[in-house]
């Protein structure tokens, strides 16, 4: 009965293998794809090698079946070793570094070839004479057919010895243990078969070849990228708002010291009497005490003092918390007012602390804010950066309500910090002011800062410093990022622009059309990522930015010799010159006034 055992475990074991690889969703690569199909013609071969040992056995009576099987056997046979030849060629010319394009070329000659090989191969051993060999013990077939595919396998197994020559320096790539293992097997076999001819190996071994490709070749599911990807896009998106972060800062900073600036000039060129002396002089300090609070208390890397923080028992989830927060006063909106709750994405998500008391500090204050305010704006705003094992929160709450006075303000801030009895009643009754605001936020080893505004209402600062639970968190490096890149077809779209609000608009409507969006705020560090060797396909440049203007940007990026395709981005003022854009080395613009179509050009 020769060893049929051999083939119908190798059967049940490929079926099994099937039905593994096709549960779940893979990358659509060409290694992936010639596995799938490597997958499903070894259960047809095996089948038709099964049908073989039947036709055999019934020769006589059935002996056109018998030769129609045959003779698919050998086609088969054929037929997998070309495919594999086209997989031997894309692993071999892939560990080499080349131009994709001309990888791309030569691999669809190469496909093309395998293909005509394989029809004329194919009729050839269809139309040459098969004989067969018959005792009372074995049976096999020999002829000019068989002769014809031997020598056939020979040839193209010696272009795989070739390839691999060639690229002998890539031989540790685990993508050539499969090939290597083989080509050794495939000459075991060939001479075991020379000794007898009637013992059937090659299916079964190439069987065991496709276990083997199913741990060498890079076959994640689409699960697993989506997970990469998500990770990406949270470390990509927490880079961009620390940039914002310190770009508001930044921004932050220069408006105290321009009015400084304008209070100096202006008690300079005037004579004041010494009450409007005295105001003026108020106004100098409380913009000097903006601009130090900034600097020590927000973005003051060395005022993280681990001795200042709480160390408490107790975590909680600071998203959770803010959107308890907002989830309350989501309905809060009065006509007139635009109310805007914004929460960054880079905080880290546990923290030791009192998260029962932050959170009706800041219910509180929002919820006065939210009173105060009949016309203009509420806007609660949550940012972080970290050091090591320590956030800190930057809150701010600004409104364009009911004005508080200099006075007023320093009174509050130079109240003592200790709470009283009747602070303690008014806590209970969640009755929280500025005062006892302030004393709480201390007493969480916090600061706290108030400034009113130049017309209406007034702006808090809230900065506290956390311990932050550590998690268990998926790391990503350069070889996922390559992979990424080289696995997935998303677009990558920088987008340069100091207008926050517009910046979410267009990233909004290109990530609805499939786009990944990264965020630059002013010109130079779009400029920067790129010396950093950070790709894009396209950049988006806004032409009217505070620090460096749309053109100039241009200017930087082109003595860089970046090759993506740049974007201007005007106002309806300005279309009128589009072409000089043009001329001057865009190539393309988009008007905001029509982002939803203009965007469709990209």
């Amino acid at each position: 009965m020769n060893i049929i055992w051999l083939q119908i475990t190798s059967l049940i074991y490929i079926v099994f293998l099937n039905i593994v690889y096709f549960s779940k969703n893979r990358l659509s690569t060409l290694e992936n794809n010639i596995y799938k199909r490597l997958l499903v013609l070894n259960v047809l071969g095996l089948i038709i090698e099964l049908c073989c040992f039947y036709s055999v056995a019934h020769m006589d009576t059935v002996p056109i079946f018998n030769m129609i099987v045959t003779k698919l056997l050998l086609v088969y046979y054929f037929g997998f070793i070309i495919l594999y030849t086209y997989y031997v060629f894309i692993v071999a010319h892939n560990s080499d570094e080349q131009n994709s394009k001309k990888l791309n070329l030569f691999l669809n000659k190469v496909k093309t070839i395998c293909y005509l090989v394989f029809i004329i191969n194919s009729l050839v051993i269809c139309s040459l004479p098969l004989y067969y060999h018959s005792d009372p013990k074995y049976v096999y077939s020999y002829g000019p057919a068989v002769k014809y595919l031997v020598v056939s396998l020979v040839l193209v197994i010696s272009v795989w010895l070739i390839e691999l020559f060639k690229y002998y320096k890539n031989i540790k790539v685990k993508k050539y243990l499969p090939i290597i293992i083989f080509i050794v097997l495939a000459g075991i076999a060939g001479v075991i078969q020379s000794m007898y001819p009637h013992m059937l190996l090659t299916t079964p071994i190439e069987t065991f070849i496709i276990f083997l490709m199913y741990f060498t070749i890079e076959n994640p599911d689409m699960r697993m990228v989506d997970e990469l990807l998500d990770n990406r896009k949270i470390i990509e998106r927490a880079s961009e708002e620390k940039s914002v972060f310190f770009f508001k800062m930044s921004q932050g900073l220069k408006e105290p010291v321009n009015n400084i600036d304008k209070e100096i000039n202006l008690y300079k060129e005037k004579n004041f009497n010494n009450s409007e002396a005295l105001e003026i002089i108020d106004n100098i300090s409380q913009n000097n005490k903006k601009i130090g609070y900034l600097i020590n208390e927000v973005i003051g890397i060395d005022s993280f003092n681990t001795n200042n923080i709480n160390k408490a028992q107790s975590t909680y989830n600071i998203y959770s918390l803010l959107e308890s927060i907002k989830t309350k006063y989501k309905n809060a909106n009065k006509e007139g007012v635009n109310y805007k709750f914004e929460v960054a994405q880079n905080i880290p998500r546990e923290m030791y602390g009192d998260g029962i008391k932050l959170k009706q500090i800041l219910s509180c204050l929002l919820a006065k804010s939210l009173e105060n305010t009949n016309k203009g704006f509420v806007l609660f705003d949550v940012n972080s950066f970290t050091r090591h094992d320590i956030c800190r929160l930057v809150i701010s709450i600004k409104d364009s309500g009911t004005k508080i006075n200099v006075k007023e303000i320093n009174n509050i801030l130079n109240e003592s910090i200790e709470i009283s009895e009747q602070d303690e009643i008014k806590i209970e009754k969640n009755d929280i002011d500025l005062g006892i605001a302030y004393k709480l936020i201390k007493s969480l080893g916090g600061t706290m800062y108030i400034k009113d505004s130049d017309t209406n209402g007034i702006e808090i600062t809230i900065t506290i410093d956390q311990y932050i639970v550590l998690n268990d968190e998926i790391k990503t490096n350069s070889k996922v990022e390559t992979y990424i890149k080289g696995r997935t077809n998303t677009k990558k779209i920088l987008l340069v622009d100091d207008d926050e609000e517009e910046t979410g608009r267009i990233r909004n409507i290109l990530e609805r059309r499939g786009y990944d969006v990264s965020i630059s705020m002013y010109g130079q560090d779009a400029i920067d990522r790129i010396k950093d060797k950070e790709k894009y396909d396209v950049i988006i440049i806004d032409d009217e930015m505070s620090l460096m203007n749309g053109i100039n940007v241009l200017y930087e990026l082109n003595k860089l010799q970046n090759k993506s395709k740049k974007i201007v981005l005007l106002g309806k003022d300005k279309l009128f010159i589009a072409k000089h854009y043009l001329k001057d080395g865009f190539d393309d613009f988009i008007s905001k006034e029509n982002l939803n179509n203009d965007l469709g050009k990209i």
